[in-house]
C-alpha cells in the first residue's frame, strides 16, 4: 500500500473514533430547600467592616498617627490578642494580659473612643467610624 493511502485510511479511522458528546441525563426534580438562616444586613455589614479592618491593620506593626486610625488599629490588635488567650494563667497568658494593658484594651479603649467621638463631633466621617467601633465593643 502506498504511504498516502495509509495516511488517509488512518485519518479516516481516527475521525470515526472521535468521542461523541453524550446528551446530559434528564435532571431530576429537586425538592425546594428551605432558605438558609438569613443574616441581617446590619450584621453582614458589621462582619464586612470588621474583615476590612483586619485586612487593613493586622499586619501594621506601628500605631497609626491619626487618632481614629489608632483606635481601630488597637481594636484589631486587642481582638487578635484575645483570640490567643488560653485562660490557664500561663506565662503566655500573662504576657498577653500585659500587652493588652499596654494597648488599653477593653473598657479603656471604649472610653478613649467615646472621648474622641466627643472631641471630633464636627467630623462626620470620624463619628461614623467611632460609632461603629463603639457598637462592636458594646457590652
Amino acid at each position: 500500500m502506498s504511504r498516502t493511502f495509509t495516511l488517509g485510511l488512518t485519518a479516516l479511522a481516527l475521525a470515526a473514533c472521535q468521542p461523541v458528546a453524550e446528551p446530559a441525563p434528564p435532571a431530576e426534580p429537586v425538592a425546594p430547600v428551605a432558605p438558609a438562616q438569613a443574616i441581617p444586613a446590619d450584621e453582614a455589614s458589621a462582619h464586612t467592616t470588621w474583615t476590612a479592618l483586619e485586612d487593613r491593620y493586622l499586619h501594621v506593626n506601628v500605631r497609626p498617627s491619626d487618632p481614629v486610625d489608632a483606635l481601630e488599629w488597637t481594636e484589631v490588635r486587642c481582638g487578635f490578642l484575645s483570640s490567643e488567650f488560653g485562660g490557664d494563667n500561663s506565662a503566655q497568658d500573662r504576657a498577653i494580659n500585659a500587652r493588652m494593658d499596654e494597648l488599653r484594651c477593653g473598657d479603656d479603649m471604649v472610653a478613649d473612643a467615646r472621648a474622641l467621638r466627643q472631641a471630633r463631633a464636627e467630623d462626620p466621617a470620624a463619628v461614623v467610624r467611632l460609632d461603629a467601633l463603639l457598637a462592636r465593643n458594646a457590652n
